[in-house]
């Protein structure tokens, strides 16, 4: 009878929460850690490669101008001397107790941005992560979202068709597009390598800087090119039994210089 007394005593002491321990209630689990969104930033843009001044000039001669002039200018460049890509290098930042698994990204590349003509210079790209770079299925909805205030493939619907373009999926550079894991409360930086369709590119050029061109080639010199440039994007991550998150970054504006740089680039 004294032991009875002793437990009854105890359990009218003790608190329902005390004796379930973290489940709270039976069969349920403590309630879930809130999740919040990365921080996003671009950290880096870097012109990796690119045509030389005089290659956009012979492309343009060659379209306007006899090939007796144009010879002066050097051969007729190849697809290799035409090619232009760079580097973006995100830095993602993890405020939350638990990792988040970088599952997709969305570009939006706009050459020459105070061009009235901005539609033709605009291109976007939705990259899917995956565990396996070289066998990375493209999703169609890998960059949907109904969060607000998020940048998703609407924002860029009128974005020029195949204007830019991942390199690792026709390429090379498969680590660009496999899965980036952020540990919890830190932060670690994503590189991928984007590519610009040359011909596009070059046409954009040519227009843009018709009048040096021009002078370039009656003078038989090398103009001094730029690119005026605009980034902006949406890092998506997406976390077992809690969902998918989005957070933005940019627009961040800046210019390429055609040039010596790229000499260095490439090497």
């Amino acid at each position: 009878m004294v032991r009875v007394l002793l437990a009854l005593s105890l359990l009218l002491s003790t608190s329902c929460a005390e004796l379930l321990g973290p489940y709270g209630a039976a069969g349920t689990t403590a309630p879930r850690p809130r999740i919040d969104p990365p921080n996003v930033r671009l950290a880096g843009l870097t012109l990796a490669r690119a045509p030389r001044p005089e290659t956009i000039a012979r492309v343009y001669c060659s379209e306007h101008f006899p090939e007796l002039v144009c010879q002066f200018l050097g051969p007729q460049p190849t697809a290799a001397d035409k090619a232009f890509f760079f580097d973006v290098e995100l830095e993602v930042q993890n405020p939350n107790p638990v990792p988040l698994p970088v599952a997709s990204v969305l570009f939006g590349f706009t050459a020459f941005p105070a061009d009235p003509n901005g539609a033709e210079t605009l291109g976007s790209l939705c990259l899917t992560l995956c565990e396996d770079g070289a066998t990375c299925t493209q999703r169609a909805d890998a960059c949907r979202s109904d969060q607000p205030d998020i940048r998703t493939p609407e924002d860029f619907a009128l974005a020029t068709v195949g204007f830019l373009a991942s390199v690792a999926l026709g390429e090379r550079r498969f680590d660009d597009i496999r899965i980036q894991t952020v540990p919890a409360g830190a932060q670690t930086r994503l590189v991928v390598r984007l590519g610009v369709d040359p011909e596009q590119m070059i046409r954009l050029l040519v227009r843009v800087f018709r009048e040096a061109l021009d002078d370039a080639t009656r003078r038989r010199i090398v103009p001094s090119i730029a690119i005026p440039y605009a980034l902006e994007g949406t890092v998506f991550v997406e976390v077992e039994s809690f969902g998918r998150f989005a957070a933005g970054f940019g627009p961040v504006e800046g210019r390429f210089t055609l040039g010596d740089a790229i000499d260095q680039a490439r090497n």
